[in-house]
């Protein structure tokens, strides 16, 4: 190499060793997620408010930031989702924009039999989302948020039909009962949501069962072997996915049914398997890691 070039390489090797090291681990944000946890049906209020916590924990250390949005019921009174200070100025085309992905955190959109028949977004905040998706964002839900209407189709672009973001529409569950352990059988070891957890473990929950199997229209990333627990009586069968993913009206659609009970959130003070999934279909909805969900 000529001297002169040594000496610059050199130069430039001193000015390289000179940067601190706290400049050298800091690292922008790989994106930004709307952590929202709206209701206007049934509220999972111990899993939400045990749950948001680690959650957020585990997102900073991925390097994902985060605006956590809240609110419950209609009425129009403060706290209240058509509260102006609530839906109608978080689900704008503007505000939106700013998000790489929103994560629908056991949100709720009605429940006929406890009395709360929302909707939980009007048709303004509904175009809102769907233009959000069709210009590349992401949504990550899950447990309520896959289940909005308790049983009942609440937004056939959300849920229900075959050809809606969830592709399918939760009939029933098993027993409430963080006993009823069921193994999951992670089906996509490759995909973000799953590359960090063992290939089967025991998990307790109010397992979710739905009327279709979403294999083929979706990426099946993890199923529940019901052999291992009680399903109740709208059991799947032998293909019971739980968690998947796809492309879907030019966005990113990740799903799961698990997250019923604080306790699974919190367990291991946050560092556990519901967490390391639901962080990593967040990011994945967000556009990072890469991850195939072709069906």
């Amino acid at each position: 190499m000529h001297r002169a070039l040594l000496a610059v390489a050199a130069i430039g090797l001193v000015a390289s060793s000179a940067v601190p090291a706290e400049a050298k681990s800091e690292a922008k944000p790989k994106s930004k997620v709307l952590i929202y946890t709206g209701t206007t049906g049934y509220r999972h209020a111990g899993s939400i408010d045990g749950g948001v916590g680690p959650i957020q924990k585990a997102l900073d250390k991925a390097g994902i930031s985060w605006v956590r949005e809240d609110c419950d019921g209609l009425g129009g009174a403060v706290g209240n989702c058509d509260h102006p200070d609530a839906n109608p100025r978080v689900f704008t085309p503007e505000n939106l924009a700013q998000y790489d992905a929103i994560f629908l955190f056991n949100s709720s959109s009605q429940w006929l039999g406890g009395g709360r028949p929302g909707p939980l977004w009007d048709e303004e905040q509904r175009a809102a989302i769907r233009g959000f998706v069709n210009a590349g964002g992401g949504i990550a839900a899950n447990h309520n948020a896959v289940d909005m209407g308790a049983g009942v189709t609440t937004w056939d672009w959300w849920d229900g039909a075959a050809d809606s973001a969830v592709g399918t529409l939760m009939t029933g569950h098993a027993a409430s009962d963080l006993n009823n352990v069921a193994t999951v059988r992670v089906a996509d070891r490759h995909h973000p949501s799953t590359r960090n957890l063992p290939k089967e473990f025991a998990f307790g929950d109010e397992h979710y069962n739905f009327a279709r199997s979403v294999r083929g229209d979706a990426r099946v990333l993890a199923t529940l072997d019901e052999e291992s627990y009680d399903p109740g009586p709208n059991a799947m069968g032998e293909d019971h996915p739980i968690s998947w993913c796809k492309r879907y009206d030019g966005g990113r659609i990740w799903v799961t049914g698990m997250g019923h009970f604080a306790q699974s959130y919190t367990e291991n003070g946050g560092d556990n398997n519901l967490v390391k999934h639901l962080v990593g279909g967040i990011g994945w909805a967000a556009g990072n890691d890469g991850g195939k969900c072709t069906p």
